[in-house]
């Protein structure tokens, strides 16, 4: 069937695009034999962030060229390098995010592979940040000590999909700050424990986050600890355990369920978890959980119809989040007495609810399928120009990149297959969930749901 108009005219563009690419590279100083310009024109389809990482920074296509497999070396950030952390960072998150859109768009690695490496990126970057601005504290405060005389750490907390491990292509990360004990610093200028911890924790947020002309290295959300933007940055396990116990509600138990310690003392972080545990997973068989999120399935629903997000592929209807959250709420029922399924990661959540009976052999494989297939979409959304955005592109031209990008002959192609993944998403959140009558009133999931940072109020 010969191609229409329009068709043969998106196919040009994106040749167009191919050539000023390889041009683009040329000029920056890139070897570009004509054998690599298929492969640069894949690139380009894909992701102008890529080709942008590539012209600042000539000499990483040939080091993608060789293989892209293997991680690149962190910078190093020390009191001789100081004005330039910030910069090093950015560059560093720029040139490892090129290399998971090589591996991914040329090399066809595996999506858990690049939401691995999207975590590990960032876990990375909190650490060598965490690192470099605590010794800076030190030397003006001293480290911090409890009563018995014992170095205190800051704990950096990440939940959500940093938690889960499987981080987006382009995302905020969610973090949480805390500290094992009370105590204060030892240095000239003395800061107690809370001051000079909260102190870091700013710091630290803003090293990654701000934008400067080399861009951003992680955007920051701190709002999900206690009491959130009214709450204090930084929290003793102690007030933490008391949180939890008298104002902990249940959108908190969901979001700590994916917590995971990813900076600082990690070895302390896990013994908050073991503490917080109770609160997250309860002994007895917890269905107000599911008549929670079946009133807030109603909520979604709702959100979905006024705030037009049906081609949203996280929050639209049969999208990410009906996966997540279905997953979720089957785990914490059941997972204060089957700890096989306290799982922080989707997939492996999945598959051991199927392996306990809790979800249909069949169901749970379409799910999985369903969520690779999503993730994948949305990480190539993001890709193509490293923004934390998760629908198809409004602009033809756009989205015709996306679907060849992925092998489709068209955009049509492309939303066709989408929509039938979606349709199998729905289905099954609908008869998992079975329909019973629905409680009055909004749940804590429900106002959890409207809440959330990227979903509209963020009360």
């Amino acid at each position: 069937m010969p191609q229409s108009g329009m068709d043969l005219d998106h196919a040009n563009d994106l040749q167009e695009l191919a050539a000023r690419a390889c041009a683009r590279l040329r000029a920056a100083g890139c070897e570009i034999d004509v054998g690599d310009e298929a492969t640069i024109g894949k690139l380009a389809i894909a992701s102008d962030f890529a080709i942008a990482t590539l012209v600042r920074q000539p000499a990483l296509l040939a080091r993608l060229q060789a293989g892209a497999a293997a991680p690149l070396a962190p910078p190093v950030l020390d009191a001789g390098n100081r004005a330039e952390w910030g910069r090093l960072l950015r560059l560093h998150r720029q040139a490892e995010s090129t290399r998971m859109v090589w591996r991914d768009v040329i090399e066809h690695a595996p999506v858990e592979e690049i939401l691995a490496a999207s975590t590990a990126l960032a876990d990375g970057c909190l650490q060598l940040a965490l690192d470099a601005l605590e010794a800076e504290m030190v030397q003006r405060f001293g480290v911090v000590r409890a009563a018995d005389g014992g170095v205190q750490r800051l704990v950096v907390f990440g939940l959500g999909k940093l938690g889960g491990g499987e981080l987006n292509f382009s995302s905020d990360v969610d973090l949480v700050y805390a500290y094992e004990h009370e105590g204060e610093s030892d240095g000239a200028r003395s800061l107690d424990a809370q001051d000079w911890f909260a102190r870091l924790g700013q710091q630290l947020a803003k090293l990654l986050d701000e934008v400067t002309a080399d861009g951003f290295s992680h955007r920051v959300d701190l709002r999900l600890r206690p009491f959130g933007n009214a709450g204090r940055v930084a929290l003793s396990f102690a007030a933490m355990e008391h949180y939890f116990l008298t104002e902990g509600r249940d959108w908190e138990r969901y979001a700590w369920q994916k917590a995971r310690p990813v900076a600082g003392d990690l070895v302390a972080g896990e013994r908050l978890l073991q503490a917080l545990r109770p609160f997250v997973y309860r002994r007895y068989l917890d269905y107000g959980a599911l008549d929670g999120l079946r009133t807030m399935k109603a909520a979604i629903a709702a959100e979905v119809a006024r705030k037009d997000m049906a081609d949203d592929l996280k929050r639209g209807p049969g999208g990410i989040r009906e996966i997540e959250f279905l997953a979720q709420a089957l785990q914490l029922i059941r997972g204060g007495r089957e700890p096989a399924l306290r799982e922080r990661r989707l997939l492996p959540a999945l598959r051991a609810l199927v392996a306990a009976g809790h979800v249909d052999a069949e169901a749970g494989q379409g799910l999985i399928d369903a969520y690779r297939y999503l993730r994948v979409l949305e990480n190539r959304v993001q890709m193509l120009g490293d923004a934390q955005v998760h629908a198809l592109p409004a602009d033809p031209v756009q989205h015709e990149r996306i679907a060849r990008g992925l092998g489709h002959a068209g955009m049509a192609s492309l939303d066709g297959e989408l929509q039938q993944v979606r349709a199998r998403v729905a289905s099954e959140f609908a008869a998992l969930l079975a329909p019973r009558e629905l409680p009055a009133g909004d749940s804590d999931l429900a106002l959890y749901w409207r809440g959330l940072p990227d979903n509209g109020d963020a009360e």
